[in-house]
């Protein structure tokens, strides 16, 4: 009889229906998600909680950090705040330890799973026990800040000295220089001396080599989508037939897909040269390409294809235009804070350092930098509080039963679980099994009781305050140190933390040591898909 009815409808009356019927499904999942989720309780906006497309919309309007802290402002930030139907944010750097510490959270929700970046890597591996293999089998001396300096500082200079040489052509020819990029191709540079090297030639040719640093922005705005949008992944790139057409693929000329294809590339290269060489290939230092391929898991087996290809597609990816974002914006503090009061004062600690003896090194060594340098050093730590290169939603999943985390994701629907177990406390709050929780760098980093009573202001002073009131006795200069979410938390933070410190301390010093710098546009500081990048800060060099 039904089938009868549908027969006798016209065109136009069967899609009325159809659109009908989408319309109450849409309805009534958003009537449940908003009123009738095991999260309603928590406060926040109903338009966000209704469907997590409102964030993926945000993120593609590259709106995302003001509105996060738009949230905080409005619901305050002693609890958590629901930004998607199964995501609560924790505004407070107090619950940083309870979500990226706590083992029990140590599994990442599904939004990693999506494939946007390219193969699995570290970054992308949800178990917290596959990830803890991995990053064993990955990790190493050839990470710390003590490796570094004794086996790649020299290469860090090499690469300073020839930036400064055509920063110094640049000042000569009373030229405008784009800062943000300039920096970004230096950092570039040290990515590929570290990962295979040699130094792809992005300051000595004043270019962005093989694309990269374009498409790695190009790529970032479809990653913030795939992860947010929750019908998208579920959908669409889980469909093994829709999701080709979405997904990276290393026939593409630009975004992820052409830098899985460049880690393909230095991947096959070097595989070539060591069957070729046998016995007789030998690296005096070995790069972080070689360690990759060198690497053994805990039953003695090298790494598969697919997971040395994800991590040379990681060093990419994640190698150069973070650090550069750190770079350009404490660069652009520093000439813009109080009409550039804030450069004159790191200057004159600078010259002093200078004329007591204590710099000697040319470019300035690391360690003295560390040393005698503390104001220069409130002053990176301020840019990366405010700037956070990766603002991004560092999501984990609060224990969905008892069980172990690989059974996880099928005792949960809907980011919530169907089994019984005991609620997750985080900051305080008690939260429902199954739950995606989350914090923020840039949200964090603006605590306003923790950077009382100025916390949107750019001033390396209190870092310094901070370490006075700890000598007297206070506690103060840890605590902020422990709200820095800026390369993650717990066990999962990031691998390549100290070549990024060293990049800062190193380069930033020199510029000021070497250059005057007029501030001709302030460029901006931009988010796209969680990830920061800086363009468009020009400036009139001088040598000094």
């Amino acid at each position: 009889m039904s089938v009868s009815l549908l027969r006798g409808l016209t065109w136009t009356q069967a899609l009325g229906l159809l659109l009908v019927g989408l319309i109450s499904a849409a309805a009534v999942r958003i009537v449940r998600n908003v009123y009738l989720h095991p999260l309603s309780k928590f406060p926040g906006p109903w338009y966000a909680a209704a469907t997590s497309l409102t964030s993926a919309i945000v993120s593609w309007r590259r709106a995302e950090p003001q509105w996060l802290l738009g949230l905080t402002r409005k619901y305050g930030t002693d609890q958590p705040i629901r930004i998607s139907p199964s995501i609560l944010l924790f505004p407070r750097p107090s619950a940083l330890k309870d979500i990226y510490s706590d083992p029990a959270c140590n599994f990442k929700p599904e939004l990693y799973g999506t494939g946007a970046l390219g193969p699995p890597h570290l970054f992308t591996t949800r178990d917290g026990e596959a990830h803890r293999r991995l990053r064993k089998a990955l990790g190493g001396k050839q990470w710390t800040i003590g490796y570094l300096k004794k086996n790649w500082e020299p290469r860090f200079d090499d690469q300073i000295r020839l930036f400064v040489d055509k920063m110094t052509d640049h000042a000569e020819r009373k030229e405008v220089v784009v800062l943000s990029d300039k920096v970004a191709e230096f950092a570039a540079d040290i990515m590929t001396i570290l990962s295979f090297n040699e130094p792809w030639g992005f300051v000595d040719n004043g270019r962005d080599e093989r694309n990269l640093l374009a498409s790695w922005r190009a790529g970032l705005d479809f990653f913030g989508i795939a992860v947010r949008w929750r019908w998208f992944r579920q959908h669409i790139l889980a469909n093994d037939r829709l999701s080709p057409y979405f997904l990276p693929s290393a026939d593409d000329r630009t975004g992820m897909g052409y830098l899985v294809a460049q880690a393909d590339r230095q991947v096959k290269m070097r595989e070539a040269r060591m069957e070729a060489e046998g016995e007789g290939f030998c690296m005096e230092r070995p790069d972080y390409l070689q360690y990759c391929l060198e690497a053994r898991d805990e039953s003695g087996l090298p790494l598969t294809p697919m997971q040395k290809r994800g991590h040379v597609t990681l060093l990419i990816q994640a190698g150069a235009d973070t650090t550069a974002t750190a770079l350009g914006s404490t660069l652009r503090f520093l000439l813009l804070q109080d009409g550039g009061r804030v450069l004159v004062k790191a200057r004159q600690e600078l010259e002093a350092a200078e004329r007591a003896g204590k710099l000697r090194s040319d470019p300035i060594a690391y360690e003295e930098a560390r040393q005698h340098l503390p104001y220069f050093g409130a002053c990176i730590k301020e840019s990366l509080r405010l700037n956070p290169p990766a603002t991004n939603l560092f999501a984990r999943q609060t224990p969905s039963s008892a069980s172990s985390s690989s059974t996880k994701s099928a005792a949960v629907r809907g980011g919530v679980s169907t089994v019984g177990a005991a609620p997750k406390r985080i900051d305080g709050v008690l939260v429902p099994p199954g739950t995606e929780v989350t914090s923020n760098a840039y949200v964090v980093q603006r605590d306003p009781e923790m950077y009382a009573p100025d916390p949107l202001t750019y001033r390396p002073e209190r870092w310094l305050e901070a370490e006075a009131e700890t000598e007297g006795g206070g506690r103060r200069a840890a605590e902020m140190e422990a709200a820095q979410f800026v390369f993650g938390a717990g066990p999962r933070q990031c691998l390549g933390k100290e070549i990024a410190t060293m990049e800062l301390w190193k380069l930033l010093p020199q510029m000021v040591r070497c250059f005057d710098m007029e501030l001709l546009e302030a460029g901006e500081y931009v988010v796209a898909g969680g990830v920061a990048y800086n363009r468009g800060l020009r400036v009139r060099l001088s040598r000094r």
